[in-house]
């Protein structure tokens, strides 16, 4: 996914929506349990995905942890990409 995220903020947004269309929910029924800033050890934005190589750089990006129908969900986010476990 593909998203121009230059704040927590804006990132904390962008999550919740997201995840609230693809669950089909409220976005109120959404508990954010952490957002911060982040700094990911390599491209891969700390979720590789095998397979596949990343550049071996510090990535500065975003992270947010959500909370939704008894499941947590992470967002991490850096240079417009936009990654979901």
């Amino acid at each position: 996914m593909v998203a121009n995220i230059s704040n927590t903020a804006d990132a904390v947004a962008y999550a919740v929506k997201d995840l609230s269309e693809k669950l089909a929910i409220s976005p109120d029924s959404i508990v954010v349990t952490e957002s911060s800033e982040a700094t990911w050890r390599d491209s891969s934005l700390s979720m590789p995905e095998s397979g596949k190589m990343y550049a071996q750089v510090l990535t500065e990006g975003f992270h947010v942890a959500l909370e939704a129908c008894g499941k947590k969900y992470e967002y991490h986010f850096a240079n417009g990409i936009v990654k979901i476990r």
